[in-house]
């Protein structure tokens, strides 16, 4: 009797720091405090990045390219956490696994999070920036 597989996916976004208020710079101090504020990586904005297409066409994407590692009889269920940055241009980058489950299960969640197409990037005052993510995968076997 052949065993089903199903896959649980949960997305949650982590969008949280502190606001900073503007500071009066020198010249140089303000050249370097630019180039800072263009690597900035936010984690609140104004407009949060978005998944071609929404929420549920980034579920449907993650359930049409995760592959449960091992067989039937493999028994591992639990959650991985990946976070990842949503560049300017929409483009994820810097995924990294932040909780574990198992090697397997790890980077195949790693794996799919960077085959993800461009985003709609995140916007802070009418400008696009880079926004971190986290993404708490699910694999279960039912």
């Amino acid at each position: 009797m052949k065993k089903a597989i199903f896959l649980s996916i949960t997305l949650t976004l982590s969008l949280m720091t502190a606001a900073q208020a503007p500071q009066k710079t020198a010249p140089a101090a303000q050249q370097s405090s630019a180039q800072t504020e263009e690597s900035k990586i936010f984690t609140v904005v104004e407009e949060a990045p978005e998944f071609p297409g929404g929420l549920e066409a980034l579920y449907q994407f993650l359930a049409a390219n995760i592959k449960y590692p091992g067989g039937p009889d493999d028994c591992v269920s639990g959650k991985v956490f990946v976070s990842f940055v949503i560049e300017k241009d929409g483009t994820v980058s810097d995924a990294k696994v932040v909780r574990k489950l198992h090697p397997a299960f790890d980077a195949e969640a790693l794996r799919v999070v960077k085959l993800m197409p461009k985003w709609e990037p995140g916007r802070q005052d009418g400008k696009p920036v880079r926004v971190q993510f986290n993404l708490p995968i699910n694999f279960n076997l039912n």
